[in-house]
């Protein structure tokens, strides 16, 4: 194989040899970490994930005993006894009170038992923060799936670039020395035309390649950053059914799923216990004086002190409708992770055989435009500049665009396969 086509082979499977000057060159994994770093849909997940343990201990305070300090001063004239409302401490004010009437009260309430609901309230919390904690994962994979696609776009883009302007270079250099007649001359021009077409839309497909890293990485407009990687094929060398016990034990959606199920049950559970009764105990202690001065005299002041327990039976007649209707949801929820798990399926199964079938054809076409690129030179040795000469190199050009467009597609394939099955291939 001559130089040339060795370099060729070589430059078909690397990306850019060092980042522009003025730029950040970033590798895969810095990509990645910046942009699950930045991402607005992961940083707002996890605020979920900090309300969701919030919730938790607010659930663990409902078994604790409730306390209320409480005071009150009533002014008035009283022809009949009055009756203070909730707000105002549920108190009783007759009319030999006086015009003024001071009260302060120490109260407290322990449940005893709710018939389950604390205990099935803070279940339901836990269940919702462990699933708050899946659904964040989740949210980081989507993030690093779009950067991973950014970042290999970039490396694919630039690949373009340089061979369109290889090809183009060689092919103007090749036009000059050419003698035409005039329907050669105008071959020549729509060739390339063509060329000078595709390095211009390399060019573009450049920028728009940047911009869409910048926005993966949640920079902003016109930072400048660079992919620094290898753009060659990654072999997947795990079968489509290890990848599949991998999701069912890694996919954060099948995680939130399962965590959705338990939240489910808990549902159903407290809407059965509505029927249980409730036991509360509560006591409360009174300081009653009609001068203000008189909350400090024990001779002038009433005290009172009261402990009471308290049984409630509740008589609802939606008890078994609502058991019904969580039940029915509960149903709900099993179809959904079926049909999630079917989803999973044939997401791992199809991005396996893309990645497969495109690292093949990726593998093929580099050798075979490394060996037509040899024969071409091989060929041009000691030839005469013609126009089929000049026709080759153009389908040289367009057999190496299909090349580097193999691999860019098993790339995609294979970060796919990824992100379906819950986790990174090892290194």
């Amino acid at each position: 194989m001559t130089l040339i086509a060795a370099a060729l082979a070589l430059a078909l499977f690397t990306g850019p040899a060092e980042a522009q000057k003025n730029g950040d060159a970033l590798t895969l994994d810095e990509v990645v970490s910046i942009a699950v770093k930045n991402s607005p849909a992961a940083l707002a997940a996890e605020q979920n994930i900090i309300i969701a343990r919030q919730r938790v201990m607010e659930a663990r305070f409902m078994a604790l005993p409730q306390f209320t300090l409480s005071g009150t001063f009533s002014q008035g004239s009283l022809e009949s006894p009055a009756l203070l409302g909730p707000e105002l401490g549920d108190r009783y004010v007759e009319p030999r009170a006086g015009d003024n009437f001071y009260t302060l009260r120490a109260q407290a309430l322990q449940p005893l038992y709710t018939g389950g609901k604390n205990t099935n309230t803070l279940k339901l919390a836990k269940t919702s923060h462990n699933q708050a904690k899946v659904n964040f994962e989740a949210v980081r994979a989507d993030a690093a799936l779009e950067a991973k696609k950014a970042f290999y776009t970039l490396l694919y883009q630039r690949r373009l670039e340089e061979s369109s302007k290889h090809w183009l270079g060689r092919a103007r250099e090749l036009d000059s020395s050419l003698r035409k007649d005039a329907f050669e001359e105008l071959e020549a021009a729509i060739l390339l035309s063509g060329l000078s077409d595709r390095a211009q839309r390399a060019g573009s497909g450049v920028e728009a390649a940047l911009a869409g890293l910048l926005k993966a990485l949640n920079r902003e407009p016109g930072h400048q950053v660079e992919a620094e990687g290898k753009f060659e094929p990654l072999p997947v060398r795990t079968e489509a059914s290890r990848s599949l016990v991998t999701a069912m034990e890694a996919r954060s959606e099948l995680k939130s799923e399962l965590y959705k199920a338990q939240m489910d049950e808990i549902a159903v559970n407290m809407a059965m216990i509505r029927r249980n009764p409730t036991i509360n105990l509560g006591a409360s202690y009174d300081v009653n004086a009609y001068k203000f001065s008189s909350l400090a005299d024990d001779s002038a002041r009433a005290n009172n002190w009261l402990a009471s327990i308290a049984i409630h039976f509740p008589l609802s007649y939606d008890v078994w409708t609502q058991v019904r209707q969580r039940k029915a949801q509960q149903r709900q929820g099993e179809l959904k992770r079926a049909e999630l798990q079917d989803t999973i399926r044939f997401e791992i199964i199809s991005a396996h055989r893309e990645a497969v079938s495109w690292q093949a054809e990726a593998e093929k076409l580099g050798v075979v435009a490394a060996r037509m690129s040899d024969s071409y030179e091989t060929a041009s040795q000691g030839a005469r500049p013609s126009m089929a000469a000049l026709r080759v190199l153009c389908s040289l050009c367009e057999l190496e665009k299909k090349a580097v467009d193999a691999v860019y597609n098993q790339l995609l394939a294979r970060i796919r396969l990824e992100w379906a099955q819950g986790r990174d291939f090892a290194k």
